[in-house]
């Protein structure tokens, strides 16, 4: 058995999320090793070594499922901010947010949904410069 530089055991699907989180976000997330140590590890290989690397879904779709949850759940600022970046990387179209957006106020409040626009708008200013 194989161990980490952070003393986990080395999972075996590191290498397929970094593949994966370079077709989400234009670059391998090795942030998350560098940043997270042993959690990152896990991240890399759980999330986006299996469950994103998964046939069922477009990393379009994952993304699209991720952004809302992210809107439901609340208080997750910094990875709706990095997921609004990975959605509109894969393919959804900043109107298409916004109507995610929208549709959540339905059922998150409107709370949430603000906060929501306000991160996506945000993001929409860092990629026009």
């Amino acid at each position: 058995m194989l161990k980490s530089k952070h003393g986990g055991v080395i999972m075996r699907n590191i290498k397929q999320g970094l593949k994966t989180t370079e077709s989400i976000w234009g670059y391998p997330r090795s942030d998350l090793l560098d940043n997270l140590g042993e959690l990152g590890e896990y991240i890399l290989d759980v999330a986006f070594g299996d469950v994103y690397s998964r046939p069922g879904l477009s990393l379009r779709d994952r993304e699209l499922v991720t952004v809302s949850m992210l809107i439901a759940q609340g208080g997750a600022d910094l990875q709706l901010t990095n997921h609004f970046r990975g959605a509109i990387h894969v393919g959804l179209r900043p109107e298409e947010l916004h109507e995610i957006i929208i549709q959540s106020a339905l059922y998150n409040g409107f709370p949430k949904a603000i906060k929501a626009e306000q991160l996506l708008q945000e993001v929409l200013k860092e990629l026009e410069s």
